[in-house]
């Protein structure tokens, strides 16, 4: 939200580990062209007026059917993440409990992926991209494609970092900008919600690639006719804002080197905002 300044699955399966190549599941998104794409699309990723969905490849998966068996964590420095099989999933409060709305299969243009909290036998715990942050919701398992990604990322706010790790070791460091004291970037585990190239002509604001978070800010309920949507970008006409500031609105802004670094996370990869 920002503006221009003026394992293995219950059941013995192995599900794949995202991002294990150079590439990355997601690495070519900020190649694709996207010139079609108008201004707003950046403005309501951060904020602003109305968008345009930008495709993205799906991420691969495993298909993982219900088990009676006990559920197994994930192996150390990798993180689950689901899939809808179908739409509209209905998801629910509590596991089993009525359906409190629906799942999409798309999400920003590109598949939905969503961090997995918890899991029984039968139901998986996720995060939404709602309000309030934080919010989670249930879906049976046996609808849900599961699959691991070996990526996380953190923000520190304190020292003004962002830090990507690869199956628990670190990978890149560097400073970032964050949201000023009065618009702070809101704390706490979010993941990444879209991977969208920016237009050419809208570049010099946003940077070539945008990170769209599946936080919103606790100041703005709305910002510039948007939802106050959280993001990484870069900041090309003020890039003292991305080395370790308080510069923004709420969202992060990151060097191109930063960026490059990030943007081949999967989608559904842990972003843990800490103080």
């Amino acid at each position: 939200m920002d503006r221009p300044s003026p394992l293995t699955a219950s059941n013995g399966v192995a599900l794949p580990a995202f991002g294990e190549t150079p590439c990355g599941t997601l690495g070519t998104v900020r190649r694709v062209t996207v010139a079609m794409v108008g201004l707003v699309l950046l403005l309501s990723a951060c904020g602003g007026k109305g968008h345009t969905k930008v495709a993205a490849p799906p991420p691969t998966t495993t298909t993982v059917e219900p088990t009676t068996t006990t559920t197994t964590a994930p192996p150390q420095g990798t993180f689950l993440v689901a899939s809808p099989k179908s739409t509209p999933l209905e998801y629910s409060s509590t596991p089993g409990g009525p359906p409190a709305g629906t799942l999409p299969t798309v999400t920003w243009g590109g598949p939905t992926v969503r961090p997995v909290v918890s899991q029984t036998d039968t139901w998986v715990q996720i995060a939404m991209d709602k309000r309030p942050n934080l919010s989670t919701a249930w879906v049976p398992r046996s609808e849900v494609d599961l699959a691991l990604s070996a990526y996380r990322i953190e923000i520190s706010i304190s020292k003004r970092s962002l830090t990507l790790y690869q199956n628990g070791t670190v990978i890149h460091s560097a400073p970032v900008g964050v949201g000023k004291p009065i618009w702070p970037t809101p704390l706490g585990r979010t993941f990444v919600d879209a991977v969208v190239a920016t237009p050419k002509f809208q570049t010099y604001i946003y940077g070539p690639t945008v990170l769209i978070l599946g936080s919103h800010s606790d100041v703005f309920t709305e910002f510039d006719g948007g939802d106050g949507t959280v993001a990484i970008h870069g900041y090309p006409s003020d890039p003292g804002s991305t080395k370790g500031v308080a510069s923004s609105h709420g969202c992060v802004r990151a060097s191109p080197d930063t960026i490059n670094a990030i943007d081949i996370v999967p989608l559904g990869t842990p972003v843990d905002v800490v103080a």
